[in-house]
């Protein structure tokens, strides 16, 4: 009979050392998971329409995240503008656009990019290339003191491999007044 009060007190030690353990590891006022998968394309854009792809890039400028900028731009992408003092067009490539963006993404407080109405949108020709010309406003913050805002417009080339692919951004003609 002492056997049987000793090894029911055990057990229920046990099972209580276990449920008391087991309380310490929740936070009751942390908020549980939730079940629901959150769709990065309906948070940040769907690059599979070209209005995504607008969506994607105000994300990563709002967000300061090169990682999805840089999922925007196609490995042969060429940025371009032209030098008004110097009378000619200057060239980025990839590699070069990504260290710019990267280190201003780094010294702003904030950056910011809105885009406006499409000048032209060439989607008629096919499906796996485009001309687009949108206008913009880029709102760059630094401090409290220094705030750069520029107009323009980018002519954009984009590409995709097939008509299921993510847009891609081929070359990028800036006309703005930054």
């Amino acid at each position: 009979m002492l056997d049987r009060i000793a090894t029911t007190f055990f057990s229920s030690i046990i099972i209580l050392g276990v449920g008391l353990l087991s309380l310490m590891s929740c936070n009751p006022f942390a908020p549980g998971l939730e079940d629901i998968a959150v769709d990065r394309n309906a948070v940040l854009g769907n690059r599979k329409y070209i209005s995504g792809l607008f969506d994607w890039f105000r994300s990563s400028y709002e967000l300061k995240d090169t990682l999805l900028y840089g999922q925007m731009l196609a490995r042969d992408f060429q940025f371009s503008y032209l030098d008004f003092t110097n009378n000619n067009l200057v060239y980025f490539d990839r590699d070069i656009e990504m260290r710019t963006t990267f280190n201003l993404f780094r010294a702003a407080k904030s950056t910011s990019v809105q885009w406006q109405h499409y000048v032209f949108a060439d989607t008629l020709t096919s499906d796996t290339m485009a001309n687009v010309e949108r206008y913009f406003n880029v709102t760059v913050v630094l401090d409290d003191q220094q705030i750069f805002r520029s107009t323009g417009s980018a002519k954009l080339i984009l590409s995709r491999e097939n008509p299921l692919d993510a847009w891609q951004i081929k070359s990028w003609f800036d006309k703005s007044d930054f």
